[in-house]
């Protein structure tokens, strides 16, 4: 046995196709990746809770809240998007 695999490794196998394993290098800019978005997550929820904060408008406040909402989406799709070009990369 050759340890845990990651959720990408087990996906493929799943779906059938075969997982290259990764260097250490992608390894590593997968975690930088990882890193970043959570930072920017948190900088993000940071940012419209202290808008939800301060609104008294139950309107105003859901579309601050819908669009903190698509704005993380955003960031962990875009982290995603990223990984994935790591990963192909040979």
């Amino acid at each position: 046995m050759s340890g845990m695999k990651s959720a990408y490794e087990l996906a493929m196998e799943r779906l059938g196709g075969k997982a290259n394993p990764l260097t250490n290098a992608q390894k590593a800019a997968i975690a930088e990746i990882d890193s970043k978005m959570k930072a920017k997550v948190a900088e993000t929820e940071i940012m419209f809770d202290q808008q939800l904060a301060s609104e008294t408008d139950p309107a105003k406040a859901g579309f601050i809240q819908q669009t903190k909402q698509n704005t993380i989406a955003k960031i962990r799709q875009d982290a995603e998007d990223q990984k994935e070009s790591v990963r192909c990369d040979e």
